[in-house]
């Protein structure tokens, strides 16, 4: 089946209040073959360990080659062979294999997802989520052999979690790898010992939708671990497959009788390319504000008016700052250190500085001998953005900041406005295409 327009809009609405929990399977950790085309990674690392056998002539059943869970078990079964040795062939296999991110990851990162659940030690979405700006962005892991101390913060836009099930490639023998693994895992995850963090499981709820992004749910394991993550038939769930994964019937009437799941005719890339686009449009309709986190410093003279105008614009920013996807710095903020140090600090961690221009501004000795260089210098070295406010009347024409974007759009400057706030939408608008598109 196709969605619904009403179907994307209830996902995309979902995905914007944080109601949306995303689960990536193994069809979804893709690199580039030797033939130059994408596949599994597992797929490839099971042949990867099956050339290792041919050179040690360790029998194996040729038709199961692309099984990762069969291939490791039989790997064991070398003469001399420890499991350390199969975790050193899988961490090496990773880290070379998944050097490039796939694009739709970074499609994905630029939505508000805040709980993501990997079956896959890949870290992609993680190098996603800190490429998109989302330097707070978490990681956890499940050993299914042990307890283990978890610190995770409250999952949020700007601090996402992407948990892996399956173990981490830093823990390696958290891994579940071979066939007497998948089996300890199951067993282990389903009593609870070690149990899965409350900071993860409280965000399963009957008032969820989840999205399963490449699961095979020809596998028996997933019946057993969806009761364990308490999906129900009252979530709403999507799973995007292609005709040419299709399930057998038993295992489609099973996911649809108990959990209502929705299959959508769709491969993995061209669904969340469909995702971006619909959530792009239904929230330029809806008028939201942008989720991707871009941090910005404000650079003004502190006068009276100009520190006016910065208070103002920061009102009208707090919705893209409580959704996430902005954080702001300026020399007002209350800082518990040396202000300069910081502000210079700010400046080289941001993604746009925004100059609130008058003469008061460009009479500044701090700004023009200090902060305005250093901006300028990192607009060269790394594509800073620059996007001048001009406040108040004042000679731009000629000055460095001349060649780069002024806002409001026009050149009225926005004390001119008849209507303060009416300017600082303008600005608004035209900082949503110059920050996040």
């Amino acid at each position: 089946m196709q969605l619904s327009e009403r179907q994307w809009k209830t996902l995309v609405k979902d995905i914007q209040q944080q109601r949306c929990i995303l689960l990536l399977g193994n069809r979804a950790a893709i690199s580039t073959n030797t033939a130059g085309q994408p596949e599994r990674l597992t797929a490839m690392l099971a042949r990867h360990l099956g050339q290792q056998m041919e050179e040690e002539e360790v029998a194996y059943e040729h038709d199961q080659s692309n099984n990762l869970a069969y291939m490791a078990q039989r790997f064991l079964s070398a003469p001399k062979t420890r499991r350390i040795d199969l975790e050193d062939e899988v961490t090496d296999f990773y880290t070379a294999a998944s050097r490039q991110v796939p694009d739709f990851y970074q499609k994905l990162a630029a939505l508000p997802f805040c709980m993501t659940v990997n079956l896959s030690p890949d870290d992609y979405l993680l190098r996603a989520w800190r490429a998109a700006g989302k330097a707070g962005a978490q990681t956890a892991y499940y050993n299914f052999r042990k307890e283990q101390n978890t610190d995770i913060e409250q999952p949020s836009p700007a601090k996402p979690l992407v948990y892996n099930l399956l173990g981490a490639l830093k823990d390696p023998e958290s891994l579940v790898l071979t066939q007497e693994d998948r089996v300890d895992f199951i067993k282990n995850v389903v009593k609870g010992n070690p149990g899965i963090p409350n900071a993860v499981m409280s965000h399963f709820d009957e008032r969820k939708t989840y999205i399963f992004l490449g699961l095979n749910l020809e596998n028996w394991d997933y019946r057993l671990l969806f009761d364990t993550l308490q999906l129900s038939r009252e979530n709403l769930s999507f799973l995007p497959q292609p005709s040419t994964q299709a399930l057998s019937p038993e295992a489609r009437s099973f996911f649809e009788d108990r959990y209502r799941l929705l299959f959508t005719e769709s491969d993995i890339q061209a669904f969340v390319e469909n995702l971006a686009t619909r959530y792009a449009e239904y929230s330029a309709e809806a008028g939201q504000s942008p989720t991707t986190l871009k941090k910005v410093v404000i650079l003004f003279n502190r006068n009276e008016s100009d520190s006016r105008m910065v208070q103002l614009l920061g009102d009208h920013l707090s919705s893209w700052v409580k959704r996430g996807a902005l954080e702001i710095w300026h020399m007002d903020m209350p800082f518990a250190g040396d202000t300069d140090l910081e502000t210079m600090r700010k400046i080289a961690e941001a993604d746009a500085v925004l100059p609130v221009l008058s003469a008061d501004f460009w009479a500044d000795e701090k700004i023009g001998g200090v902060w305005l260089p250093e901006v300028l210098r990192q607009q060269k070295q790394r594509g800073l953005r620059i996007i001048s406010l001009l406040h108040r009347a004042c000679d731009v024409e000629g000055s460095e900041l001349a060649s780069f974007p002024i806002l409001p759009l026009g050149g009225k400057p926005v004390r001119n406005w008849t209507d303060e706030d009416d300017a600082l939408k303008n600005i608004l608008d035209q900082l949503k295409k110059l920050l996040y598109d």
